[in-house]
C-alpha cells in the first residue's frame, strides 16, 4: 500500500486524496463534454459541479461518521479526510439534493443534466477507488494469499481487494452505460441506469467488505441503500418513460443510431 505518494518538507500528497481528485476531474470533463453535446450551458454545469463537490464531500463524510464514529460528529476530526473516511452513498444523496435545487433555481432541465452526470460517474468512481486501495481502507474480509492482498490497516494476513473489485465493476458499469447511449429513449435513463447497476454491484461487494457493520436483516447500511436506490430507479424510470416531455428528440435518436 502507498498511502503517501509524495513526501516533501512542506506537505504530503496522499494517494487517497490524489486519486479522488483525479477521479472527480475525469468525471467533470466527461460531464462537460456531454453537456455541450446536449446543448446545455456547460459553464453553469461546471459551476454546479464545483459546488456539488463541497456538498458531496460533506454528505459523504457525514454518513461515514454516523455509521462508524458518531462520537466524532461534533469534533474537529470530522474534517480529517487525509486518511479516508468517506461513504459514496452519502455523496450521491447530498449531491442529488443540491443538484435538484440548483437546477431548479437556474431553470435548467434536471433529468437531461442528470444524464450528463451519469455518463461519466462510473469512470470517476473506478479511478477514485484505486485511491482506497493505495490507502488501504475499504478492505475486504480475510481470504487466501492466492487471491488476497495485504492491508496495513487490517493487520497481518491476506484480504479481498474489494476496492479493486468495485473499481473494476464501476468501470464495467461505465462501459455498459456508454454502449447503451444510442438506445436511450427518455432523459433520465442514463443516470437511473447507472445507479441501478452500481447498486447491484455494490450489494454483492458488501458481502466481502470487512469494515461495514450489519445494521438490519443481516445487511449493511450500504446494502439497504443499494436496494432502495435500485427500486426507486426502476419506479422513476417507468414514470419518466410515460412523460413525453422527457423523450429524446427523434432527430437526436436518429443521429445516435447512425453513429
Amino acid at each position: 500500500m502507498y498511502p503517501i505518494l509524495i513526501t516533501t518538507k512542506w506537505f504530503n500528497v496522499y494517494s487517497y486524496g490524489f486519486m479522488l481528485a483525479l477521479g472527480y476531474t475525469v468525471f467533470m470533463a466527461l460531464t462537460i463534454y456531454q453537456a455541450k453535446k446536449n446543448s446545455l450551458d456547460a459553464g453553469t454545469i461546471f459551476d454546479m459541479m464545483l459546488l456539488q463537490l463541497i456538498f458531496g464531500v460533506l454528505g459523504s463524510r457525514l454518513l461515514f461518521i454516523l455509521e462508524y464514529a458518531p462520537d466524532k460528529l461534533m469534533s474537529i476530526d470530522f474534517l480529517a479526510l487525509e486518511q479516508g473516511g468517506l461513504t459514496f452513498y452519502g455523496s450521491i444523496i447530498s449531491a442529488f439534493v443540491f443538484d435538484l435545487l440548483f437546477l431548479k433555481f437556474k431553470q435548467m432541465p434536471f433529468w437531461k443534466t442528470a444524464d450528463c452526470l451519469g455518463y461519466g460517474l462510473g469512470l470517476g468512481i473506478a479511478i477514485s477507488r484505486i485511491g482506497c486501495f493505495l490507502n488501504g481502507c475499504c478492505y475486504g474480509i480475510a481470504c487466501s494469499s492466492t487471491i488476497g492482498v495485504q492491508s496495513r490497516i487490517a493487520g497481518p494476513g491476506f484480504y479481498h481487494a474489494t476496492q479493486l473489485y468495485e473499481s473494476f465493476l464501476s468501470f464495467v458499469a461505465f462501459i455498459i452505460i456508454v454502449s447503451l447511449q444510442k438506445y436511450k429513449t427518455h432523459y433520465g435513463q442514463t443516470i437511473l441506469g447507472f445507479i441501478s447497476l452500481y447498486g447491484f454491484f455494490r450489494f454483492f461487494i458488501e458481502f466481502l467488505r470487512a469494515e461495514n457493520p450489519v445494521v438490519m436483516l443481516g445487511m449493511t447500511l450500504s446494502q439497504i441503500i443499494s436496494i432502495i436506490l435500485i427500486l426507486l430507479s426502476i419506479i422513476v424510470w417507468k414514470i419518466n418513460n410515460k412523460n413525453k416531455e422527457l423523450e429524446v428528440m427523434p432527430d437526436m435518436k436518429e443521429e445516435k443510431l447512425g453513429k
